[in-house]
């Protein structure tokens, strides 16, 4: 079915969005929590609000969508009040989550079950998602403009699976992508397949996505309604739990770095032991350019620890295109893969990669204490001559030794169960780069 969008003025819309649709709770009811029963902090997180707010292509689109892990999103009793940390890694491990065994100078009551587990209680789902799931697997998926919130629901999305069925998330959410200038990823988890790979019998697992209810995309020209768009094409495995399927990237854009700064924070202080991560914030003038990446899930470096602004060498290479050279002729592009190495690219300028952003706050050194804010964003920060930047092409993750290979966070964490199934890496991956160095590419909206 192709997708026609619906153009909607903003005056015709704004009083349905001021309630949130009825529908089946977790129990099979057929009422839901009218908006003031629902978690503060969902509701909190679900503002409209945004500001210069990233969209990644004029045609609305889901850009992927795919099962990035089971079981974790839900973890009953996790964290209980006298459960010690051993009895938290054994819960953890229960449930087949990652564990992270941190080797910090930090004081040890200080570092967050976060650093050291991607697994989470039923309570944080609840409250970040507006309604429960227990043992339920988390699935991304990223769309070409920012959402408007309030008109996210749970029955929105209908997932296809490989046995036949269809199936509807238990809740949905832009958590952790919660800042101003995000928004474009959705968050939703539920029952939607299992762990064994697609190509064993017994596997169970997602084919096509659909956007079957009113949610609405802010784009330039307005509020679209887009029911009608779908990902998958009804066969192929969209699974994690596949070799080569785990994260990559699904866009990436150029702009200067003033660009998305007002849209920095959020709308709650969940994420404020990451905040600011910032690209003007962790380099200050050397920040010239925002090259922002949008990840399939979350990235990290066994599935749990976070990522340091510090490691662009051990995961990043970014293209450039000499004059004459194609946008796809690799071995011929200007590869940028030190940081604080001036690169020429002759007749044009130079540039220099200082790192990365939009992850944590800046420290003098990282260790495994250090909590970025694990969303779908990573900014690849640059300076140089703007001609030379207008020429960057492409991002390319090696994931090959001796580059290191992304996990989402289904990933094992640091010392692996041997009897436990994880996701898998994420693949070797070239990443288009638009340049939006004119034109950033941004909408904001507030009621």
């Amino acid at each position: 079915m192709k997708f026609q969008a619906k153009l909607f003025l903003i005056t015709l819309v704004i009083p349905a969005l001021l309630t949130i649709g009825c529908k089946k709770n977790d129990d099979g009811d057929n009422e839901d929590p009218n908006n003031n029963q629902l978690p503060a902090l969902y509701r909190a997180i679900m503002t409209d609000k945004l500001v210069d707010a990233d969209y990644w292509q004029e045609e609305p689109a889901i850009l992927a969508a795919g099962l990035g892990f089971t079981d974790i999103n839900g973890i009953p009793d996790l964290g209980a009040s006298g459960q010690t940390l051993e009895q938290t890694k054994a819960l953890v491990r229960l449930h087949g989550g990652g564990w992270h065994n941190i080797i910090s100078s930090a004081p040890e009551d200080e570092i967050p079950l976060r650093a050291r587990t991607s697994g989470a209680s039923v309570f944080q789902i609840t409250e970040s998602f507006g309604y429960s799931s227990p043992l339920g697997d988390g699935l991304p998926m990223e769309l070409s403009h920012p959402v408007l919130a309030s008109t996210v629901e749970r029955e929105d999305i209908l997932i296809y699976l490989n046995t036949g069925e269809t199936v509807v998330p238990s809740n949905i959410s832009v958590m952790p992508n919660m800042e101003f200038n995000e928004r474009s990823t959705l968050v939703m988890n539920g029952n939607f397949g299992n762990r064994i790979n697609p190509d064993e019998d017994g596997a169970i697992y997602p084919v096509k996505f659909e956007i079957v209810g009113n949610l609405l995309l802010v784009t330039p020209s307005g509020l679209i309604d887009a029911t009608g768009l779908t990902f998958g094409d009804g066969t192929a495995p969209l699974t994690a739990y596949r070799t080569g399927a785990g994260p990559r990237l699904c866009a990436a854009k150029l702009t200067h770095a003033q660009a998305g700064l007002a849209g920095e924070g959020a709308p709650t202080t969940i994420q404020d032991d990451s905040f600011p991560n910032d690209l003007v914030s962790l380099y200050g003038d050397n920040a010239q350019y925002r090259l922002r990446v949008l990840t399939t899930g979350g990235f990290s470096p066994d599935g749990v620890r976070s990522m340091y602004p510090s490691e662009f060498e051990r995961y990043f290479r970014v293209g450039v295109a000499p004059e004459g050279v194609a946008a796809d002729d690799y071995e011929n592009l200007l590869w940028l893969i030190k940081t604080d190495t001036e690169y020429v690219l002759q007749g044009y300028g130079k540039l220099i990669v200082h790192g990365l952003a939009e992850l944590g706050q800046l420290r003098g050194d990282y260790d495994d204490s250090y909590l970025e804010d694990h969303d779908n964003q990573i900014d690849i920060v640059l300076s140089g001559d703007e001609e030379a930047a207008a020429r960057i092409v492409v991002v390319y993750i090696p994931a090959e030794h001796p580059y290191s290979p992304f996990y989402n966070p289904g990933g094992p964490g640091s010392i692996p169960d041997p009897n436990t199934i994880y996701s898998e890496p994420g693949p070797t991956y070239y990443q288009p780069v638009t340049v939006a160095l004119d034109d950033p590419m941004q909408v904001s909206f507030e009621l």
